[in-house]
């Protein structure tokens, strides 16, 4: 028949039986399957295709062959840009290509070591909200305790987090308490300053403050204007703004080998 013609061709035997489409769905019952069974099911969506055309065709030649996986590429791509320009998506993409690029800027035989620590920053928040005062906190205790003031333990060197701060109490109350446990551990913390730290929505925003050193006079900055004149204060740093960490996908920039996105 057809599909042992056209396996023959590629050295594979085609399933006799197959389950419904649907449960391709499943990366689980996908992972399982055999290259026969996988190659088979696709085969089958393509043959659907052809019959879905409407016109008798003649032979399987290479335009028409191309024009289908054309259209596959394009709903593949749709279905792609929807996982991919989702903001939840973006933020976790951004997070491990930061830690990519720290990993591979670092140069390990100068005896350096990298250790992650999956904490939120509301969940840092809570940690100094809980805790009755800053030596009883868990980010104390773990850079502090547990590590510079044991013996044999391995003081950190700097904290660099994926924090985006701005200018608000809450957030500059975050910022003094992280601050005391670095001065305490001699470990400076590394955060960020989004345009929401200027007040405003975009950097483009940013950029077109005339007066930035005026800027900080303005009554919003009060607790934050006393938080830097605290000594602590050293021990934390605002950085921006954010960097391209990839070209977008494409042909002309990144290609993708596996299909046409």
């Amino acid at each position: 028949g057809v599909y042992a013609s056209l396996f023959e061709k590629i050295n594979l035997h085609p399933v006799s039986e197959l389950s419904a489409l649907d449960i391709w769905q499943d990366p689980q019952a996908m992972s399982d399957a055999t290259a026969d069974e996988r190659l088979t099911a696709g085969m089958q969506v393509f043959l659907e295709c052809l019959t879905k055309a409407g016109s008798k065709v003649e032979k399987l030649d290479k335009t028409l062959i191309d024009h289908h996986i054309a259209e596959l590429d394009h709903q593949i791509s749709r279905q792609l840009d929807a996982v991919m320009h989702s903001d939840e998506f973006q933020a976790m993409e951004s997070l491990w290509r930061g830690v990519k690029s720290l990993v591979d800027k670092t140069d390990f035989r100068q005896n350096v070591r990298i250790e992650l620590l999956d904490l939120s920053k509301e969940d840092l928040r809570r940690d100094f909200e809980d805790a009755p005062e800053i030596i009883q906190s868990g980010l104390y205790k773990h850079t502090y305790i547990d590590e510079y003031d044991t013996p044999g333990g391995e003081p950190i060197a700097a904290l660099i987090s994926s924090y985006e701060f701005d200018a608000s109490a809450q957030d500059v109350a975050l910022m003094r308490n992280i601050s005391k446990v670095s001065a305490a551990a001699h470990m400076p913390f590394i955060g960020s300053a989004g345009p929401a730290f200027f007040l405003k929505e975009s950097m483009e925003e940013v950029a077109a403050i005339k007066d930035i050193g005026n800027y900080f006079d303005r009554a919003e900055y009060i607790k934050w204007k006393s938080f830097r004149d605290t000594d602590d204060s050293r021990y934390l740093g605002l950085v921006m703004p954010r960097v391209l960490g990839r070209l977008p996908y494409g042909p002309d920039t990144v290609p993708v080998r596996s299909f046409n996105y």
